[in-house]
């Protein structure tokens, strides 16, 4: 059963691979048992999948169900600490965009031939994301005191800087004039400590939020 599950995975990870090199068209089902270590042209694919478009949507599937498995490690902030949040977010996020690429690339170049399988990517994978980045980022805002912010707006600015750094290393091979992905969360998260820090400025709020730097809090009052 193992081994079952091991080869259906193989043939889905080989086949979005393909696909994003090559288009769907362009990709044989010998091509993918090949890559996924079966003899080309046995049939070892049908074994698991009726079709090229039944692999493409358990692709769809897999990660989904990795977006949910990490829905409790998100639940568990706030961490007491923002920039440590804003870090854990952004990894998470960039790591998730990383993985989500070929599939991307997918819906990018063949989409038009599956319309209902692009509207599944966009319903339970891209609006979901900015949702929880919505509800991220505007918790802690509204945390710090400030409750009149347009958290759809704010979520979608803060993930969008990280999908253009992750389309933009995609497309080129490096993203942000050369920018390392940790420089990169080094300075997302200094740039939404300091917007956050100016809402509870903003807001008079007396609420006190610990923002560790070089080993000192600072207080937001």
């Amino acid at each position: 059963m193992a081994q079952e599950r091991s080869t259906r995975e193989r043939i889905v990870t080989e086949a979005i691979r393909l696909f994003a090199e090559r288009g769907y068209r362009g990709t044989t089902v010998g091509e993918i048992e090949a890559a996924a270590g079966l003899a080309p042209r046995s049939g070892g694919l049908y074994k698991h999948f009726r079709s090229k478009e039944e692999v493409l949507q358990a692709a769809i599937e897999r990660h989904v169900s990795e977006l949910e498995e990490m829905r409790p490690v998100l639940d568990m902030l706030p961490l007491g600490d923002l920039r440590a949040e804003l870090t854990l977010i952004a990894r998470w996020a960039l790591s998730e965009l990383g993985a989500e690429q070929p599939l991307m690339r997918v819906v990018q170049k063949d989409g038009d031939q599956f319309p209902e399988l692009v509207a599944q990517v966009k319903e339970r994978i891209i609006d979901p994301g900015h949702r929880e980045a919505s509800r991220l980022i505007g918790r802690m805002v509204t945390e710090l005191g400030d409750e009149s912010r347009d958290e759809e707006a704010i979520g979608s600015v803060a993930l969008g800087s990280l999908i253009a750094y992750k389309v933009e290393e995609k497309m080129f091979g490096s993203a942000g004039g050369d920018v390392s992905e940790e420089r990169l969360i080094e300075a997302w998260v200094d740039v939404w400590t300091t917007i956050a820090e100016t809402a509870a400025a903003q807001a008079g709020t007396t609420q006190t939020s610990t923002l560790i730097e070089g080993g000192v809090s600072y207080d937001t009052r």
